[in-house]
């Protein structure tokens, strides 16, 4: 998964989870065993919902010497395995 977004002023709503369940309901409609993404130090609340939903981290990538640049330090990869449909 490249990512996803949801608005500032529409946080704390349920959105992103929401997004979440429905990548994984696709995922598992079609066929795919396992959900992949990165998540960066800068955001907590977004490795927070990752968990919530399941995902494990798997590798975290340290690049403290780009953080000037890409406004972030280090990107953990985070898996999810996905059930085949009941």
């Amino acid at each position: 998964m490249d990512g996803i977004a949801v608005r500032d002023d529409m946080r704390g709503r349920g959105i992103g989870g929401h997004l979440l369940d429905q990548l994984t309901h696709y995922a598992r409609e079609h066929g795919f065993t396992r959900i992949r993404l990165d998540v960066i130090d800068t955001n907590p609340a977004a490795r927070r919902l990752y968990e919530r939903k399941g995902f494990q981290p798997i590798h975290t990538d340290h690049f403290p010497f780009l953080k000037w640049l890409l406004g972030f330090g280090a990107a953990t990869k985070m898996e999810l395995y996905v059930t085949t449909a009941a």
